[in-house]
């Protein structure tokens, strides 16, 4: 049975329910479950042609299938008898596949493909619990991939044989403008995509991201959505931003948002995972009360180098490390390389298995640790840039597969709007120095050349207007730090948690219910429940513990599937394999 808002390609032959087939002849077959035109577009014909693409809300009545635009499509010919898969440089919408003697299977969904006898790859699942994702193609089982960003499948319909290819998008010769120019090119060309789009909700912070969708004067944005901690500083200062342009914004506090474990299990049914509920919930009182879809500036980690080696390891890492931008000789490039790779290392214990988990885990903490360092290797010797290498790497990863879930919570509802990731975009990014692009300088040319006035507020982690120089910024953030930290010794209470504020999870049940719905026993219910209970003591946030808990649940639910997982003996794990 296929999940909602699905689809599954067949090639060949296979004895999987055929009644909701779409399109079929004697080589190839689509089938659809209760499709959301705003999320999957698909034309087929008489003759057993079909096109299909998923990703971003296409509102115009073609569809570009051979080059998609924030999504991945999906065409098959009948005569050339070739079924041919497309990503796009974004690469957020993957496609699952696995190949048998008899068929290839391809979905939107990864629990589409799983039954009954399938292998965990425990190794891909030890890399998600410690860090989001999976490593390049893999997924939660054996034999199942996903497809990369800038990739082209073709798949022979007779002979069953996938054939893979990826665009490279390495940075021949880097772009040679000037910061202001690049930051005026830029910005013509945001403004000019911006207006394709149809009306949205700018799902909005007071980062630079949202800022930067924000900016342009002529604008389909309609009103601005914040949710959160509504008391917190980010908010107030969201608030003051869209009041710049007299727009209206509409304010949830996530104290007045259910969020139980019945959330989650509708999350996995809808979605595959049950991550970032609060994106769930939003997208989902956003197309009841409004009707619109919405958009968000998740992806504009490319523009401000959100990705870069200065954002990734301890508080003084990233700071030491960003003096090689100054001077290399300061922080070199194999320190940076070294920092990357431990702040990388899969831990060989977890704070929320059993005996039986601790005892998988142990044994796959070195080979996962090993895998990852050999990708982000691959990754570095693919260019000379190995701040590139590393942004692309962390985008591929961090971005692509956990943050961008974000905005695709909305697919099942009036879709999404991604207009930061459109390839066009993405493509003039790539060719413009990291070290012009870094600590969002790009960024902030970009929103003073649309509209200045939207620097005249500090971020919510500094103290001074954002059209201040970096380093005023950064000072006045550490400023602010030592601040609260202070006042909280002081005081003796937490310290401020801005918008990303779940304490009140603390005091239900929802981590209590959440925990005893897992069903696989590499857990263990007593450890983490006792955990939990001390996390306020050991000053651990509800809501990176509530993250935590979210991404046990999905791989619990997969595991739950592949049932394999849940037996006894010796098939759970094979250390020879």
């Amino acid at each position: 049975m296929l999940k909602p808002n699905s689809f599954l390609v067949i090639v060949g032959t296979d004895d999987t329910n055929t009644a909701e087939i779409q399109s079929s002849d004697t080589k190839v077959s689509l089938q659809v479950k209760d499709i959301n035109p705003f999320y999957i577009r698909h034309e087929a014909h008489e003759s057993g042609d079909f096109k299909l693409f998923f990703g971003e809300r296409k509102d115009s009545k073609t569809v570009d299938f051979d080059a998609p635009i924030n999504g991945t499509s999906i065409t098959y010919s009948v005569d050339r008898r070739k079924l041919t898969v497309r990503s796009d440089l974004a690469g957020a919408e993957p496609v699952y596949y696995r190949k048998s003697d008899s068929t290839v299977l391809i979905s939107n969904r990864l629990d589409n493909l799983i039954g009954n006898s399938e292998s965990p790859d425990w190794d891909a699942i030890h890399c998600y619990l410690s860090f989001g994702y999976t490593l390049g193609e893999s997924s939660f089982f054996e034999n199942t991939l996903q497809t990369l960003p800038n990739q082209r499948l073709e798949v022979d319909t007779e002979t069953l044989e996938i054939t893979k290819q990826v665009s490279d998008v390495t940075p021949q010769k880097l772009n040679s403008e000037t910061l202001p120019n690049n930051g005026r090119t830029f910005a013509k060309l945001f403004s000019d995509i911006m207006l394709t789009y149809s009306p949205m909700v700018l799902m909005m912070s007071a980062g630079w991201d949202s800022r930067t969708l924000l900016a342009p004067r002529k604008s389909p944005i309609t009103l601005a959505y914040t949710h959160g901690d509504t008391s917190s500083r980010e908010c107030t200062i969201a608030k003051k931003l869209s009041g710049t342009i007299r727009t209206d914004h509409y304010f949830k506090d996530v104290r007045g948002m259910v969020i139980d474990t019945d959330l989650l299990d509708e999350m996995l049914e809808l979605h595959g995972h049950c991550l970032w509920p609060i994106w769930h919930l939003s997208s989902k009182f956003l197309s009841e009360k409004l009707c619109l879809p919405i958009a968000s500036g998740v992806i504009g980690a490319r523009l401000g180098g959100h990705n870069g080696f200065p954002s990734v390891g301890t508080r003084f890492q990233k700071t030491f490390n960003s003096l090689h931008l100054m001077n290399p000789k300061i922080a070199s490039k194999e320190k940076i390389i070294n920092d990357v790779k431990r702040s990388a290392t899969a831990p060989e214990k977890f704070w929320f298995t059993s005996d039986k988990g601790d005892q998988i885990f142990s044994r796959t903490a070195t080979s996962t640790t090993q895998k990852i360092h050999d990708t982000l290797d691959n990754y570095l010797n693919e260019t000379d840039d190995f701040s590139f290498a590393i942004e692309k790497f962390n985008y591929d990863h961090v971005s692509r597969q956990y943050m961008m879930k974000q905005p695709s919570m909305a697919k099942p509802f009036q879709g999404y709007y991604s207009p930061l990731s459109h390839p066009d975009l993405l493509k003039l990014v790539y060719n413009i120095p990291f070290k012009q692009r870094v600590q969002n300088r790009l960024t902030k040319k970009v929103i003073a050349e649309l509209n200045s006035d939207l620097l005249e507020f500090p971020m919510a982690a500094t103290l001074v207007r954002a059209k201040q120089p970096i380093f005023i910024q950064e000072l006045s953030r550490i400023l602010r730090i030592i601040f609260e930290k202070t006042i909280f010794k002081l005081k003796k209470n937490r310290p401020n948690l801005g918008w990303f504020n779940y304490e009140h999870l603390y005091s239900g049940d929802f981590f209590e219910t959440t925990i005893q719905s897992l069903k696989s026993d590499i857990w263990s219910k007593d450890r983490m429940l006792k955990t939990i209970a001390s996390n306020q003591k050991n000053a651990i946030d509800a809501g990176s513990t509530m993250d935590m808990v979210c991404k046990i649940k999905t791989i619990d639910y997969f595991l739950a599937i592949g049932n394999k997982a849940t037996e006894g003996g010796g098939e759970v794990y094979d250390e020879n394999r």
